[in-house]
This record gives structure tokens, C-alpha cells and sequence, in this order.
């Protein structure tokens, strides 16, 4: 009997050991299932794809139910600005001023001149008018009269020297002074005048010229000239100059 236990003790010791690593494998095997398991659980769900862009993709999508894409029936419709109008001249005279009446070339005393034929010697009578001093200075008018039968304008400078009694000149021709005028336009028997000019007398240290006779003169824009007396005129200082032609008989 002892000797049929041994045996069964003996031949029935190593079970407990193969249980042992059964059990073993066991739960080593519940490990690695396990953490797959919990891989699994933790790994984040993919996110679903965007309407638009399954829409986009599906060749079937109606357009217009994507979001995004607005409707054209809610859309305003975009007002274009009609082009500026030009207006071709039509040659119509244009609007007269606020007064109503519409100026005319005729109105404009320059324009009128300039369309008035100049005067000359054969329509001009010349004379000298009475002198004028102050401060130091002495003026006359050399005054111009319309002795036609039209109208006749003149504008700029007169040509002016004075002359002895035999008609030779004294000293220099006046020279110009001041600015240009406008056109004076003459009508039969009206008058210009242009302004001579000297010092007086004893106010620079140079001598007077002799005393003229007659003064000579060429209207502007005329190569005949006038002649009037000019005793009252005594030029001094080596001054002597004239202004251009102003309307009238005297400044």
C-alpha cells in the first residue's frame, strides 16, 4: 500500500506545478487581451466629415442646399450706375447771363477798338494844354481830337520832341513812362490826351534846354506827324517823358 501511495504522490506531484502555469498563462493572456481592449476604448472616434465637404464630393448634391453657398433668390440684385451722359455741342449760342441779355463783342470797349480803324494825322487835330506843377514836377496835355467824320481809336505811345524856331529839335525825344492803356476809341469831334512830363526849374543841378517853339508829334502807329505851339513848355532837369493815351482832354 505505502509503496502504490508513493507512487501515486510521486506520479501526482508535478499537477499542481502545470496547474500553477496554466493559471499563469492565463492571466497573462487576460493582460495583453485586456490592454488591447483598453487601447481600443481610449482611441479617439474619428470625426464624421463635414456636410460641405460630403457634398462637395457627392456628384449628386444639389448646390444650392450647401452651406455656405447663398441662395440667389435671397440675394439683392447689384444696381449698375448708368454711364454719364455726354451731350454733343450742338453749336447753340450758350445761356445768356442772370441779367438776360447776352453780351456781345460790341459791349467790350477793347473789342471795339480793335475793330475801329486806328486814327492818323489827316483825322487828328494837336494842341497843348495848359501845365500843371506840384512837387517839384510840371505836366501838360498833348490833347488829340477826332476831326473826322467816323470813329478812329488810338492806343500806345506818341512819338514827341520839341522844336526851336527853325524846326531843328531840342535835346532827346520823351521817353516812355508808365503802363500801357487800353485802346481809346474817338468818336467824331471826342478827345485823348497824352502827358508830358519835366521838373521844375532850379531842381537839379542841370540846366534847362532853350525854350521850344513847337512841339512835333506822331500819333501812335502813324509815320505822319502834328505839330502845335509849346511856349508854355519849358523842359528842365534833362527830363523829358510822355504817358500812353488816355481818354479826354486832361488826367
Amino acid at each position: 500500500m505505502m509503496s502504490e501511495r508513493s507512487r501515486i504522490s510521486r506520479g501526482s506531484r508535478p499537477r499542481p506545478l502545470l496547474v500553477a502555469l496554466a493559471a499563469t498563462s492565463a492571466l497573462l493572456l487576460g493582460a495583453c487581451g485586456g490592454g488591447d481592449s483598453d487601447d481600443e476604448g481610449k482611441s479617439p472616434p474619428t470625426p464624421a466629415p463635414a456636410d460641405a465637404a460630403s457634398t462637395a464630393g457627392d456628384p449628386d448634391a444639389d448646390p444650392a442646399s450647401s452651406p455656405g453657398t447663398p441662395d440667389p433668390a435671397d440675394t439683392p440684385p447689384v444696381k449698375s450706375t448708368p454711364p454719364a451722359k455726354t451731350t454733343a455741342p450742338t453749336g447753340e449760342p450758350t445761356a445768356p447771363p442772370a441779367s438776360g441779355r447776352a453780351s456781345t463783342p460790341a459791349s467790350d470797349p477793347a473789342q471795339r477798338s480793335a475793330a475801329t480803324p486806328r486814327c492818323t494825322a489827316d483825322h487828328l487835330a494837336l494842341s497843348l494844354g495848359r501845365g500843371d506843377a506840384g512837387a517839384g514836377n510840371r505836366y501838360a496835355p498833348l490833347v488829340f481830337t477826332n476831326t473826322g467824320t467816323t470813329a478812329c481809336a488810338l492806343r500806345g505811345y506818341p512819338g514827341v520832341s520839341m522844336l526851336d524856331a527853325s524846326g531843328e529839335r531840342i535835346g532827346h525825344p520823351a521817353k516812355r513812362s508808365g503802363s500801357a492803356l487800353p485802346p481809346v476809341e474817338l468818336a467824331p469831334g471826342r478827345h485823348a490826351y497824352a502827358a508830358l512830363h519835366t521838373v521844375a526849374r532850379g531842381l537839379t543841378d542841370k540846366p534847362c534846354w532853350p525854350r521850344a517853339q513847337r512841339v512835333n508829334v506822331y500819333p501812335p502807329g502813324s509815320k505822319q506827324y502834328l505839330r502845335a505851339p509849346a511856349r508854355s513848355f519849358e523842359v528842365c532837369g534833362n527830363t523829358f517823358d510822355v504817358s500812353a493815351v488816355a481818354p479826354g482832354k486832361h488826367p
